[in-house]
């Protein structure tokens, strides 16, 4: 019964094999993809192992951008770096960009809005960042690309490139939305940065 899963799941990790040897991006790299565009022609700063932050405006104000250091195949610290800046800087909102996986039926490069850390993994940098955000009383939003599990780890489709004027959109908004003139807001985008630079 299994058997067709596995083979998807194999399939797809040998087409991978090929996408990281040209370096070019994955699906999972949407969410560098899209704060990396918001970090061109801004100062880059190391802040975390492989983990890098840049300062912008947006909406008048102060936008901190925080992502994986491309275009190297990394994922970076995101919570050692979110929780260094929720300390140091104590921002009025946080916003997270990641892939999510998406329901059979959903399409692909539809965007979700919702609340909490959207990220993966273990569990050591979401608990990091939710812990940092508690302890500031920090609202925490996430805004998700949905995709398969081979989408994610095979080259990026159109689909999923497509997502990142929507994805700015509705961050504009959000900040109008839920923050003032002169907010500090932190925007994180989560994923693998294979392919992408800032």
């Amino acid at each position: 019964m299994i058997i067709p899963f596995l083979m998807l799941q194999a399939d797809a990790l040998n087409k991978a094999m090929a996408t990281f040897k040209k370096n070019q991006p994955i699906g999972d790299a949407i969410g560098p993809m899209i704060v990396g565009k918001l970090m061109l022609e801004h100062d880059k700063h190391d802040i975390a192992v492989d983990t890098v932050y840049a300062e912008s405006d947006i909406s008048g104000r102060k936008a901190i951008l925080v992502t994986a250091k491309g275009p190297a195949g990394t994922v970076g610290q995101p919570g050692n770096a979110v929780q260094e800046l929720i300390n140091k800087e104590n921002p009025s909102l946080l916003i997270m960009i990641d892939a999510a996986l998406k329901l059979e039926g959903e399409k692909t490069g539809e965007v979700a809005e919702g609340i909490g850390a959207a990220i993966g993994g273990i569990g050591v940098d979401k608990f990091k960042i939710e812990e940092a955000a508690t302890n500031s009383n920090l609202p925490v939003y996430a805004i998700v690309v949905k995709q398969s599990l081979v989408e994610a780890i095979s080259l990026m489709t159109k689909e999923i490139a497509e997502s990142v004027d929507t994805v700015h959109n509705i961050i504009n908004r959000i900040i109008e939305e839920r923050t003032n003139p002169d907010d500090k807001i932190i925007i994180v985008g989560v994923g693998n940065t294979i392919g992408v630079i800032q």
